[in-house]
Parts: C-alpha cells; structure tokens; sequence
C-alpha cells in the first residue's frame, strides 16, 4: 500500500472513531447525574483518548513521512484498543457495536 493511501485510509478511520467517541459521550452527558458519577473515571479516559485521537488525526493531515513505521505502530494500537472500549462502551451503555470506519 502507499503511504499517502495509508495516511488517508487511517485518516478517515480514526475520524470515524472520533465521531464515535463523541457519540458515545453525548449519550454520557444525556444519563441522569447519579449514572454519570458511577462512570466518571471512564468517562475522563474517554476525553483522554478523544485528545490523543485528534493529536494524531491532525498528524495525519499536515504530515505523511516516507518512513512512517513507528508511528504507524503506534496509531494501529490505538486503533486497536479504541475499537475495543469503543464496543465496550455501545455495548454496555448503548446497545450497538462499533461496525468500523
């Protein structure tokens, strides 16, 4: 594959994980106070994870370097553990699953 196709193919599916992830807290901020206090620790990791996502992201749109190996590990673990506490999360908290981006 070439890297200007992998940067855009891990553009565009980081982008959708992001946007999930938004869903996913909008859903948070609509439960009842006392839901939200349970799963207040969850919730800061998910803004962690949302300011990680857009660090990278926006690595992604202003640079694609010819020797992308490191990063490119670090962005599949990423992605890897997103769409893990992403199915947790549909799946404990709103039913769905994750179906990928």
């Amino acid at each position: 594959m070439d890297i200007r196709d992998y940067c855009d193919s891990m553009y565009g599916e980081l982008t959708g994980m992001k946007a999930r992830l938004y869903d996913i807290l909008r859903v948070i901020e609509g439960m009842p106070r006392e839901g939200q206090a349970k799963i207040r620790p969850q919730t800061e990791e998910l803004h962690i994870l949302v300011g990680d996502l857009s660090r990278k992201i926006d690595r992604l749109m202003t640079e694609c370097p010819a020797d992308w190996s490191n990063a490119k590990m670090e962005i599949e673990e990423i992605r890897e553990q997103l769409v893990e506490k992403i199915n947790w999360w549909d799946a404990t908290h709103i039913g769905e699953g994750y179906l990928g981006g």
